[in-house]
């Protein structure tokens, strides 16, 4: 699988090599290679493509700033190997400041939509992961129990390097531990994890219009959540 120069000065030619059950990019016959100096490999046909096309599309001279996926993978391959212990920590630490358990007061309006849209999503949550969590109100962090603790931990650390990387950024994006993963495993779309973690701003909005600063961090925030889909769904959505 290569891609075609085009007229002019002669472009790169990509293309990927197959080593076992990983998919390498290359550049003229060459790995491509991270920051670090590691291979671009994939576990997915899918993926290396979706990346390799990326790098098409830059031309001659890439440009990593546009190139999403390529930077995803360059995290998961330089990134996550090293830190992986510490990432781990970092998602599991957002159990105890879960988006979803932190209700508004009770008998209010947005708390009424908080329990209709959350509240499905941490049963889910029990239901998928054995983590049955506990919600509260106001900022105060709600305390939970070791073993919905741990539960989450495990299932953050049954990811692969691939994955983890798609989770963080999914988990980071949305400020959900939960939306995260209910992202990574196919059971929102984006907009659906965007309406879920935006719920309040969103509830503000409505009554008092959207500010631009608002509107431009929620452009970013729906970008990021599906770069993090189009991340899963080429790995084919095993997570």
């Amino acid at each position: 699988m290569t891609s075609a120069k085009t007229a002019g000065a002669p472009l790169p030619v990509y293309g990927l090599r197959r080593d076992a059950s990983i998919f390498v990019l290359l550049r003229d016959t060459k790995p491509c290679l991270t920051p670090d100096g590691r291979e671009f490999s994939f576990p997915t046909e899918g993926l290396a493509s979706a990346v390799m096309a990326e790098w098409v599309a830059g031309g001659a001279r890439p440009d990593a700033r546009k190139m999403p996926l390529t930077q995803l993978a360059a995290t998961s391959l330089d990134r996550v190997p090293q830190d992986r212990t510490t990432i781990i920590n970092s998602l599991v630490a957002y159990v105890g400041s879960e988006l979803l358990c932190h209700r508004a007061p009770d008998g209010s309006k947005l708390a009424a939509l908080q329990n209709d849209e959350w509240q499905p999503l941490l049963d889910w949550a029990a239901d998928s992961f054995g983590a049955r969590l506990q919600t509260g109100t106001g900022i105060m962090p709600v305390k939970q129990s070791t073993d919905a603790i741990e539960a989450f931990r495990q299932v953050i650390a049954e990811q692969n390097d691939v994955q983890l990387a798609g989770v963080r950024h999914a988990v980071d994006s949305c400020g959900s531990l939960i939306l995260g993963l209910a992202l990574a495993k196919a059971r929102l779309l984006p907009e659906q994890v965007f309406a879920a973690a935006e719920l309040e701003s969103l509830t503000q909005a409505d009554q008092w219009g959207e500010d631009p600063v608002t509107t431009s961090r929620h452009a970013q925030i729906m970008r990021e959540l599906k770069l993090c889909q189009q991340w899963f769904a080429l790995l084919g959505a095993k997570a």
